[in-house]
């Protein structure tokens, strides 16, 4: 069995319609359905977009909780075990790996993003990525040390545009 990402994140909007039939909610379909046939969503809906999205981001961060516990801080210093010593932790780190990926896939289902769109623009940033000036491997540009710069925008990075 092959894993292609780009036709999994397409299922991710089937699987979260699924899910907001089952309990009575809106799923991503009909989101961008409404959003086609009336050229916006309206301010409750866009609201309810954005708790969707804000939700399975707080489900992913939680996800990538769980697979951290088997990836001990200092296994090298204390000997703890960890996946990278028995199968079993291994096969549960895999697993909450993949969890991370079901949320992801919820996220983008959510923000109305499919799987071509995400591999266009995935392809567009790794090869940015390879030629960007301020990258630590490729570039010599200094890199902002502000997290008030970066989140505005105005350090090198922010100059990716798909």
């Amino acid at each position: 069995m092959s894993f292609d990402y780009t036709k999994f994140i397409n299922e991710g909007f089937e699987a979260q319609e699924k899910y907001a039939s089952k309990i009575g909610s809106v799923g991503p379909g009909m989101l961008m359905k409404y959003e086609g046939d009336n050229g916006s969503l309206s301010e409750d809906l866009l609201s309810f977009r954005y708790e969707k999205i804000i939700e399975y981001f707080g489900h992913l961060i939680e996800e990538a909780i769980e697979a951290r516990v088997y990836v001990p801080r200092r296994s090298w210093k204390n000997k703890e075990r960890s996946y990278m010593d028995s199968p079993e932790m291994r096969q549960e780190f895999v697993a909450e790996m993949y969890d991370i990926l079901l949320f992801h896939r919820a996220i983008l289902a959510y923000a109305g993003v499919t799987g071509e769109e995400f591999e266009r623009i995935a392809a567009q940033k790794q090869a940015y990525n390879q030629v960007r000036p301020d990258h630590n491997v490729n570039g010599d540009a200094i890199v902002t040390s502000s997290p008030s710069e970066e989140l505005a925008g105005n350090c090198a990075s922010a100059s990716f545009a798909a």
